[in-house]
């Protein structure tokens, strides 16, 4: 989705998601609005242990006060929002 529509659709309260594979890895990154802030969590696990939280290899979460503090942290770690889906 393009910037425009990322940053409208956590204004509006709405979740944008992104699922990767990464060799034998599958991670899902969620960014949604919350209590006047927005969070951002971050998981990841061996492909097909999405259910077994302790098989998990990443399991962040983040708050931010801003939408421009999300694209930031995005844009640092190599996340596109382009790749971003609701």
């Amino acid at each position: 989705m393009s910037p425009e529509t990322f940053r409208r659709r956590l204004e509006d309260g709405r979740c944008n998601n992104r699922l990767y594979t990464a060799g034998d890895r599958e991670g899902l990154v969620s960014v949604w609005k919350h209590q006047g802030g927005y969070v951002l969590t971050w998981e990841e696990c061996p492909r097909g242990g999405q259910y077994d939280e302790s098989s998990y290899t990443r399991d962040d979460r983040h708050v931010f006060a801003t939408v421009d503090e999300v694209l930031a942290f995005l844009a640092e770690n190599g996340l596109d929002v382009e790749t971003f889906r609701p």
